[in-house]
């Protein structure tokens, strides 16, 4: 990176000074016309495989890309510069960091509004992965609209008197979705120190299962595991949380509508143990897969563009799977009367002649009465139910029995 530059003139130094005749100056030139041709690399065209870099951690390379930047150690900030004078900081570290802070960017904006904690994280995830805020507003984006559109399809013409009850949705999705992309993006941590042990314990975890090791954070299988089961409780956590207070605004707000709603809405202890188990299990599991994908495109392809579309189809892809899935989680039915409108005015649509029989009942009415009957139901009473009569019952007739009596000789 910062020596790339002395190369060209290296080059050319090379190319001019060896001139003594004119032979070995067009030897030279057709030398390096030709290394120009074939350096361009573009022969294998968008797909071509990117070749693995390891990163460098030598401070003279660090220096060199702080010269480039016109910055000294001093320009640092505490946490980072105390990294980089352990040595943990590669100098493709530096030039992400530079890009960030160095010049008026959307991410310099950001890292300076949040507080001081999380302006620790963002910069560590920037670090990492550079396309994590893409990340983060593209799934935002389409979880948003995912929602929005699924609102506006089943509640269609009620949208209008439950509006609220949409935005509270729309609200908590968005919400639980950016902490799971936050909590499971691969970040660069240095020099936090806690309290208890517990929690230098479980800052030496990595944040998904496929992060990439480095100083001071060496990943193997057993913290791989641990990490996976740890993020399930985090996020169940927050799912319980989550979905305990838009329950609590869901019922509340669904208390004083007078009508019927036309989505059905799930009480405070299922809303909560819903949203936990979605989370902790399901989301979890997506999400932590999502992240090697994401790795290994970007390790394999050398154009970062392709990277970055295939990716971005995934992911639109993820999210339209977990809204599906997370309605099922959580039980969540549409009233089938608004889905169609004859079915709604055949609701409404008062009787013509209440004493006229549908015709298409299939059980006879004697077989009903008959079978009422065995419930010890009078069958009189149901038929003349049944058929409309109102007089009174007729009194039952005893039957008497005649027996023939023989006369007997002695």
């Amino acid at each position: 990176l910062a020596t790339g530059g002395g190369g060209g003139d290296i080059g050319k130094k090379i190319n001019h000074g060896g001139g003594d005749g004119g032979d070995d100056d067009g030897d030279d030139d057709d030398y390096f016309d030709d290394f120009d041709d074939d350096g361009e690399g573009d022969e294998d065209g968008l797909f071509r495989r990117r070749m693995f870099l390891e990163e460098l951690f030598d401070r003279k390379f660090v220096d060199a890309v702080l010269n480039e930047w016109h910055k000294t150690m001093m320009d640092l900030p505490a946490g980072f510069r105390q990294a980089y004078e352990m040595g943990l900081v590669s100098s493709a570290q530096m030039v992400k960091f530079l890009a960030i802070n160095a010049r008026p960017t959307t991410s310099r904006f950001i890292s300076r509004t949040l507080p001081q904690a999380m302006s620790r994280a963002f910069i560590g995830r920037m670090l990492a992965d550079p396309a994590f805020l893409y990340r983060l507003l593209l799934e935002e984006v389409a979880t948003i609209g995912s929602s929005v559109w699924w609102e506006l399809k089943n509640r269609k013409d009620r949208i209008k008197q439950e509006w609220d009850l949409a935005l509270m949705n729309v609200l908590t999705v968005a919400a639980c979705n950016a902490l799971v992309v936050w909590s499971l993006a691969p970040c660069r941590s240095y020099g936090n120190t806690f309290r208890f042990d517990l929690q230098n314990t479980l800052q030496k975890l990595p944040n998904n299962i496929f992060e990439k090791s480095y100083p001071l954070r060496e990943f193997d299988l057993q913290k791989r595991i641990h990490s996976l089961f740890y993020k399930a409780a985090e996020l169940c956590i927050v799912g319980l949380a989550a979905g305990a207070v838009q329950g609590s605004f869901l019922n509340f707000l669904a208390s004083k509508k007078k009508e019927k709603l036309s989505v059905s809405i799930p009480s405070v202890s299922t809303n909560a143990l819903g949203y936990g188990a979605f989370l902790g299990l399901y989301a979890n599991l997506r999400y932590q897969l999502l992240c090697g994908f994401d790795q290994a495109m970007a390790n394999y392809f050398d154009v970062i563009g392709v990277a970055l579309f295939f990716s971005t189809a995934l992911r639109v892809l993820n999210v339209q799977l977990g809204e599906r899935s997370r309605l099922a989680w959580l039980g969540v039915e549409v009233d089938p009367l608004v889905q169609s409108d004859d079915l709604l005015k055949a609701y409404n649509r008062p009787s013509e002649d209440g004493t006229r029989s549908s015709s298409k009942w299939f059980i006879s009415k004697n077989a009903i009465v008959s079978g009422l009957g065995l419930l010890g139901i009078k069958q009189g009473n149901v038929e003349s139910v049944a058929d409309g009569e109102t007089g009174t019952l007729k009194p039952r007739r005893k039957r008497i029995v005649r027996k023939k009596v023989t006369a007997r000789t002695t």
